[in-house]
């Protein structure tokens, strides 16, 4: 007689997020002008710093209709634009000890406003995080509670954004070092065909790196905080759990990531629609975020919820 083997929870994604709108209309519903206002104002500091610039504008070309030196060398344009280069590079070569001292500096004020914001937006991820899981919005309380594990999570979020600051730099430089020197004329003989070349592997890193890199910050906001506090773990150990739980349910998260855009998207489109219908109010700072309370609020219980199926109940460790 063989024992009975115990049975696995089952894991779904549709169940988690059926199980965050039960948990985001309990709590938040009756409207209280007040929770919602706190919460709000804890979204805002969860949602800072989270968006990282991007400039993904693409370089208009000429229509093949532009004046071109005669003998089939650069167009007019383009020589125009080589020989501010080369007054450029000159001016550069002249004063290249105050450029260097000024972009150095520039970038230490950069990476210390980054870094500050990055701090905060890591408190506001716990004290947001604690306020979803219990349904109480103690902001002074779990300020205090969650600054270790905050730190912690810090230290993560901070290298991560750094990784995708050294990839943008990198991928531009290349892109500009290219572009130089095919306007100065060194790639001519090529027909271009080098410059297009030496850019895919920039194209091939920022489309590798950067959405690895952004799926990174997802899984830390999404799973490895709320593992850390779940089993009162710093951010190393909540990752290595994360990684266990992902090898065993793979469809689980992957059905969740596509779920998850999904709401990206749908929540996208109602705050633009109501931005629109409150003459823009509703997309000033704070106030976005208390007036579109259960669209967060519902985001951020998603994850909570389905860790809770896996084991790592998050509000019963809070005293919810």
């Amino acid at each position: 007689m063989t024992a009975s083997s115990q049975p696995v929870p089952a894991v779904s994604p549709v169940d988690a997020a059926r199980d965050a709108f039960d948990h985001t209309r309990r709590q938040l519903f009756p409207l209280r002008v007040e929770k919602w206002v706190l919460l709000g104002l804890v979204a805002f500091v969860d949602q800072c710093g989270r968006s990282l610039p991007g400039g993904g504008g693409s370089t208009g070309g000429g229509d093949g209709h532009g004046s071109r030196v005669p003998g089939g060398g650069l167009p007019a344009d383009a020589a125009d634009i080589g020989a501010l280069l080369e007054r450029a590079t000159a001016w550069l070569s002249a004063h290249a000890a105050a450029v260097a001292l000024g972009s150095v500096l520039g970038l230490l004020a950069l990476a210390l406003v980054a870094a500050i914001v990055l701090w905060f937006n890591a408190r506001g991820v716990f004290m947001y995080l604690d306020g979803v899981a219990t349904g109480r919005a103690e902001v002074g309380r779990s300020w205090r509670q969650h600054a270790v594990a905050a730190s912690s999570y810090f230290g993560w979020s901070l290298g991560i954004s750094l990784a995708g600051v050294f990839t943008v730099l990198l991928a531009a430089g290349l892109v500009v070092a290219t572009a130089m020197a095919f306007v100065a004329g060194r790639l001519h003989g090529t027909g271009g065909w080098l410059a297009v070349a030496a850019m895919l592997p920039v194209l091939a890193l920022l489309l590798l790196a950067l959405p690895l890199l952004g799926l990174a910050r997802v899984a830390l906001r999404d799973f490895v905080a709320p593992l850390q506090l779940a089993g009162g773990l710093p951010c190393g150990a909540a990752a290595r759990v994360l990684e266990s739980l992902v090898l065993q349910h793979p469809g689980a998260f992957v059905l969740y990531l596509l779920l998850k855009l999904l709401l990206v998207v749908v929540t996208g489109l109602v705050i633009a629609v109501g931005g629109c219908l409150t003459c823009c109010i509703g997309f000033l700072p704070v106030v976005m975020q208390v007036v579109f309370q259960p669209l967060f609020f519902f985001e951020r219980a998603f994850s909570i919820c389905l860790l809770r199926q896996m084991g790592h109940d998050v509000p019963a460790r809070l005293g919810a």
